[in-house]
This record gives structure tokens, C-alpha cells and sequence, in this order.
């Protein structure tokens, strides 16, 4: 049985973008180890038992290689839908003001815009280091 993640939109977008790239870069690109990609990918693991949740990963994908329509683009061309890159849009949202009369028109069309959330970038999360483990020396005697 397939776990129900699997037929989620952001697993399609997931499988696409692995598709002839090494899983071991797409894993560097959303800030997942290689593993935890390939046991999303294939459905094992805790993943694949229901046990752990794909929300992170999820949420991972789709700020990472999520498209857009914006809306500033559209009104634009006419009315024909611009389609941009999370990263595009993120790069257009969540910088500093610009100083140009066209860039700030599309800048503040940004502040308005219902995907600027979703283009928000990934929140860090604080590191946690591992747990330390001391040798214990014996003496031989």
C-alpha cells in the first residue's frame, strides 16, 4: 500500500525535479539528507509506515521549486498569465524596497499579492547539536 503522501501535489512536483538530477543535489537544494529523501521518494522508512510527517518536507518542496501566477506579470502582459519560480517571486517579495519606479510598482503589487506567504523563505531551524560521546579510558593493569 502506497503511503497517502504520494498522491499529493508536492510529491509530483518532488518526483519531477529528481527526475534526472541526483537525489543527493535536490536533497542539498531543499536541506534534507540524502536519505530522508530517498525514503520519502520510495515510500519507506518511517515515512512510508505513517510514522513520521512529510509537513516539513512538503512545505520544503514547495517554497523550494513551487511556480507561481503573479498577478503584477499578468496585469502587464495583458491579461496573459506570467507564471514565475518560487524563487522568482521570492526574490521579487522579500527583498528591501527598490529604487526604481518600475521595480517599486512590482514591489509594492508584492506586499498585496496572496502568494507572498507561500513564497516566504523557508524558516531556519535552530541547530541542535548531537549528543557528545566521551570515551572512557580504562588502564590496564
Amino acid at each position: 500500500m502506497t503511503p497517502s503522501y504520494m498522491n499529493e501535489q508536492w510529491f509530483d512536483l518532488l518526483q519531477s525535479r529528481t527526475e534526472g538530477q541526483q537525489r543527493t543535489q535536490v536533497a542539498r537544494q531543499l536541506g534534507i539528507s540524502p536519505a530522508t529523501l530517498s525514503q520519502v521518494l520510495n515510500g519507506s522508512g518511517l515515512y512510508g509506515e505513517g510514522k513520521a510527517s512529510t509537513a516539513r518536507i512538503a512545505d520544503k518542496v514547495i517554497h523550494t521549486f513551487g511556480r507561481y501566477p503573479c498577478p503584477h506579470l499578468t496585469d502587464e502582459a495583458a491579461g496573459e498569465q506570467q507564471v514565475v519560480t518560487a524563487d522568482q517571486c521570492r526574490a521579487y517579495a522579500h527583498r528591501a524596497a527598490p529604487a526604481t519606479p518600475r521595480d517599486m510598482k512590482h514591489w509594492q503589487a508584492c506586499r498585496q499579492c496572496p502568494h507572498k506567504a507561500a513564497s516566504a523563505p523557508p524558516l531556519a531551524r535552530a541547530i541542535q547539536p548531537r549528543n557528545k560521546v566521551i570515551p572512557i579510558h580504562t588502564e590496564a593493569q
